[in-house]
């Protein structure tokens, strides 16, 4: 049984409360109906409301859980997209690195399998290595037959108007051209005219080696005719009449007519070794341009055709002379350098052709000159006639 104490401040509330205190303590136990139990319901209403906020908690946590679970779905889906937008990101630069590299590789096999600067001067020169040839074979043939029938007294060549090859036209020629008075220091005769009548600048060109062998091309008909007289100065500058064939009708005659013939056949071969050299300076290709472009520094007229010569020279030496080709080399691929390798061969080949032709006539004058040498021992006392030489 539980006591209450009640205690009244004011004086007004005791009797009241006097009553009140007597009824709770003079009431029988039984009109109470309140034992002193442990599971009243204090208890029960504690756990009443545990129970509650356990199932709160536990409808949170699930709460909690589900929620989670969902984030963690989203999250996973997020994920997902990410790997698959990352993927198609990494599959697609994949592709444009195979596709950049591809176009690398056939660009890398364009530019190696596209010539060269150089070799493309080179292949632009050998286009008119036939051009001038054809007009190198047509000059030589031409020149052979005018020297030739010079030295033999061809009077189709002779009297040919302009030709200037007897001894008086070729006189006259030399007169008029290759002699100036002042350099030749002639005083005018007593009319005031002189002798040489020639340019200052022409003055011995009929003399000079350069008048043929430095000229790449004949760029006028001035200079071929200067080489043409320097060549008749070198291997037949007089005419000699034939003894008439038909005179000869002893041995002694017959045989003066023979040696005669060999006489001219040497002078021929000698002028044609310098009809050759004259035949290659011919013009025969219209790659002036071209050549003032591989040789800058030679001062070329580009309207200037080019002869065989000059061709050939550029090709195998004027490209060679611009520093920038060899700065050229060090850009070049392995299929450039080949072709430039191939390029250079072929060249030199040709220059070996030209080369073999040039040594068969100085074969045959050398030839012709061991002839003569023995024709001339053969006029030695003793020789000539063995017999009178016999005891």
């Amino acid at each position: 049984m539980r006591l209450r104490v009640v205690v009244f401040r004011k004086t007004g509330d005791l009797l009241p409360a006097a009553a009140l205190l007597a009824g709770l303590l003079l009431a029988p136990e039984v009109a109470h109906a309140h034992k002193c139990d442990r599971t009243d319901n204090d208890r029960r209403e504690a756990s009443r409301v545990i129970a509650d906020l356990t199932g709160e908690i536990d409808a949170m946590e699930r709460a909690i859980i589900e929620a989670l679970r969902l984030q963690t779905g989203q999250l996973s889906g997020y994920i997902a997209q990410s790997a698959k937008a990352v993927t198609g990101a990494l599959d697609s630069q994949t592709k444009l690195q195979a596709q950049t590299a591809r176009e690398v590789a056939e660009t890398g096999t364009m530019m190696a399998h596209r010539p060269s600067r150089s070799a493309c001067e080179a292949v632009t020169g050998l286009r008119g290595l036939a051009a001038t040839g054809a007009a190198a074979k047509d000059a030589h043939g031409r020149a052979a037959a005018a020297e030739t029938g010079r030295i033999t007294g061809d009077r189709a060549v002779v009297d040919r108007p302009g030709a200037a090859a007897g001894d008086a036209a070729r006189f006259e020629s030399v007169t008029r051209e290759y002699c100036n008075a002042g350099r030749a220091g002639e005083d005018p005769d007593l009319s005031g005219t002189s002798v040489c009548r020639g340019e200052d600048a022409l003055h011995g060109a009929d003399l000079r080696a350069d008048t043929l062998f430095d000229r790449r091309t004949f760029a006028s008909e001035d200079e071929l005719r200067a080489a043409i007289e320097l060549s008749r100065n070198l291997a037949a500058p007089v005419v000699h009449d034939p003894p008439p064939l038909a005179s000869a009708d002893t041995d002694r005659e017959r045989r003066r007519v023979l040696l005669a013939r060999a006489a001219d056949a040497r002078t021929a071969l000698a002028a044609d070794y310098l009809a050759q050299a004259r035949a290659l300076r011919a013009p025969g290709a219209a790659l002036g341009e071209w050549a003032a472009a591989v040789a800058p520094g030679a001062g070329r007229d580009p309207e200037t055709p080019v002869s065989r010569y000059e061709l050939l020279e550029l090709l195998a030496s004027g490209r060679f002379e611009d520093p920038h080709w060899f700065v050229g080399l060090q850009a070049m691929s392995q299929e450039n350098l080949l072709r430039e390798l191939v390029t250079l061969q072929a060249v030199s080949l040709m220059l070996d052709w030209q080369r073999y032709r040039t040594d068969e006539r100085r074969g045959a004058i050398g030839a012709a000159s061991l002839a003569l040498a023995t024709e001339e021992m053969r006029r030695l006392p003793g020789l000539a006639n063995p017999a009178a030489g016999a005891n």
